[in-house]
C-alpha cells in the first residue's frame, strides 16, 4: 500500500505501483481501459500495464507516485489508472499518459458519491458537479457561466441594478450543455448516455423556441426523457438551467 510519508527509492516506488496493478481486480482494469478505448483481454490488458510500469524512466514512477499517493481503493481507481497512462504514454508521454490515466480511472470508478470535475464551472453552493449512485450519475442545476471567467455566454439577463437586458437564449443553452457535457465526459460518461433532462426557463414564451432548437442539435438522436418548466428566478443573472440523469 502507498504511503505519502515513507521515503523511497525510485525502484521501491516503482515496486509499489506494480504491486497495485497486481493486486487489482479484473473489473476496475476494463473500466479504466473501456474508458481509454483499448480491447484486449483482461489479463493481456494488466500485463500491459505491468510492462509499461517496468520500462518507464525512473522520472515518469516519481510524477506517477506523486499523483497517486495512496492505495489504489483509497484514490478510486488512480494508481491503475496513472499506470495504465505510463503504458499507453510510453517513456517520452509517460508523465502526461500518467495523469491523464489516473483521471480516467477515477471518472470510471463504481464507487458512490460526489464527484467535482476540475474542468467543469464554480459552484455556487454547497454541491458536487454530480453524484452517483449505482449506475446513475445526478447531475447538479447547470447554469450556462463558462468555467474559469466565469461569465455568461450571450449576456446576462439583468445588469447589477437589476435593469433587464437583452441576452441570447441560443448562446445560453450552447454554452449550459457544454458545461454538462464537459462534466459527464470528465467523470467518464458523455451526453450520448444521457436518460433524462429537467430544464429551467426563467421565460418560457420568449426563450422556448430558441431553446429547443438548439437543444435538438445535441439530443435529437439521444432522445433523453425531458422535462421543461418556467420558473420566476434563476441563481445568477441567467435565463437557463439543465440538471440531467445520465447512465455511468
Amino acid at each position: 500500500m502507498m504511503s505519502d510519508s515513507e521515503e523511497l527509492t525510485i525502484e521501491e516506488k516503482r515496486e509499489r505501483v506494480l504491486q497495485e496493478i497486481v493486486d487489482a481486480p479484473a473489473e476496475a482494469i476494463e473500466k479504466v481501459y473501456s474508458g481509454i478505448g483499448e480491447t484486449l483481454e483482461s489479463e493481456d490488458k494488466r500485463q500491459e500495464i505491468i510492462q509499461g510500469i517496468i520500462d518507464a524512466p525512473g522520472q515518469v514512477i516519481e510524477k506517477l507516485y506523486d499523483e497517486v499517493g495512496s492505495s489504489l481503493a483509497k484514490s478510486a481507481g488512480g494508481a491503475l489508472g496513472a499506470a495504465a497512462g505510463v503504458a499507453f504514454g510510453g517513456p517520452v508521454g509517460g508523465m502526461v499518459g500518467a495523469v491523464v490515466g489516473k483521471k480516467a480511472a477515477s471518472k470510471l470508478t463504481s464507487e458512490n458519491g460526489p464527484f467535482i470535475a476540475e474542468g467543469g464551472p464554480s459552484a455556487v453552493g454547497a454541491y458536487p458537479h454530480l453524484n452517483r449512485v449505482g449506475d446513475l450519475v445526478f447531475v447538479s442545476g447547470m447554469g450556462p457561466r463558462t468555467p474559469g471567467d466565469n461569465e455568461i455566454p450571450g449576456g446576462p439577463i439583468k445588469d447589477e441594478e437589476g435593469n433587464p437586458m437583452e441576452y441570447d437564449i441560443k448562446a445560453q443553452t450552447h454554452s449550459v450543455i457544454n458545461n454538462v457535457k464537459v462534466i459527464l465526459e470528465e467523470y467518464g460518461s458523455s451526453l450520448d448516455k444521457v436518460v433524462d433532462v429537467l430544464v429551467f426557463l426563467i421565460d418560457m414564451d420568449r426563450d422556448f423556441p430558441g431553446y429547443n432548437e438548439v437543444y435538438a442539435e445535441y439530443f435529437s438522436e439521444i432522445l433523453p426523457a425531458r422535462t421543461t418548466v418556467a420558473v420566476d428566478a434563476l441563481p445568477t443573472a441567467i435565463a437557463i438551467e439543465l440538471k440531467v440523469i445520465a447512465k455511468a
